[in-house]
């Protein structure tokens, strides 16, 4: 069983959880303020307090649409910020160019499928 948490988005610019929100293992996230309502910051906080706050910089590169093994993150180059909290937290975050994707509006994580066992 699974809990099935709700959280929602007010910025259209954030139109889907991966562009706002990434898991980079079961107690580390990181996520973009200014995505979502009050009551979702509220309970992000609660259940994440340690999480990585991302930049509008960071938000504007798509960098959450990323990818962990739990050590390592394929990022988008333009999210430094978000680089360096990974790196402070011991991730090794590997940029990887994806303009080309940022342009149909994705980025790493548009790229997998998560297969679980």
């Amino acid at each position: 069983d699974r809990e099935v948490v709700t959280l929602e988005l007010t910025n259209p610019s954030y139109y889907h959880l991966d562009t706002a929100l990434a898991v980079f293992a079961p107690d580390q996230i990181a996520y973009y303020p200014g995505a979502f309502s009050a009551a979702s910051l509220e309970e992000l906080e609660r259940r994440f307090p340690h999480a990585i706050l991302a930049t509008d910089r960071d938000a504007v590169a798509l960098g959450l649409n990323a990818v962990s093994d739990g050590e390592n993150v394929v990022v988008a180059p333009g999210a430094v910020d978000l680089a360096d909290a990974l790196r402070a937290r011991d991730y090794r975050p590997i940029p990887v160019d994806t303009s080309e994707l940022l342009k149909g509006g994705g980025g790493a994580k548009c790229c997998t499928l998560e297969i679980r066992r």
